[in-house]
């Protein structure tokens, strides 16, 4: 794995994620874009040399993700570009994004993730997530997965 550097982006930076995977072709792409102007999705991203690899957020307070205010919140969006899986980028986002809630004193995260996504699903089970169900949408099946991040909370 190259050197790489993760950080936190604004709304005015956002549009550069599409490198990274089609945004104009997304349905979600303007919900998204509307939960940053609201400051209840804040975006991650790795980089290397400067260029944009892979993507991860947090939402903060939507019921339909399964948030509970103040205790636990989502992890959404984990995108690598194809050209660069496989070398742990995912894995280290993750982990970096794992920290930023428990420091922020969260005790749980969850997360969705397409059932036939068995390389996502692996990395889930790798970072301590579990199933706890499988659920359908209009996008097809998927497993509803949640991970209990800290012992005390901050706030």
């Amino acid at each position: 794995m190259k050197p790489y550097t993760i950080k936190k982006i604004g709304l005015e930076d956002y549009p550069k994620c599409g490198v990274i995977w089609d945004m104009a072709a997304c349905p979600y792409t303007h919900t998204f874009v509307a939960q940053i102007e609201a400051g209840n999705r804040e975006v991650y991203i790795l980089t290397v040399n400067g260029a944009y690899i892979a993507e991860c957020d947090l939402v903060y307070d939507n019921p339909e993700y399964g948030t509970i205010p103040g205790k636990r919140l989502y992890l959404s969006r984990l995108i690598v570009k194809k050209d660069e899986r496989g070398r742990g980028y995912g894995k280290a986002i993750s982990q970096y994004v794992l920290n930023v809630a428990a420091e922020k004193g969260f005790l749980e995260i969850a997360l969705g993730v397409n059932c036939d996504n068995t390389a996502a699903v692996g990395l889930y089970k790798s970072l301590g997530f579990t199933v706890y169900e499988k659920a359908e949408d209009k996008d097809g099946l998927f497993y509803r997965m949640e991970k209990r991040l800290c012992a005390n909370p901050k706030n």
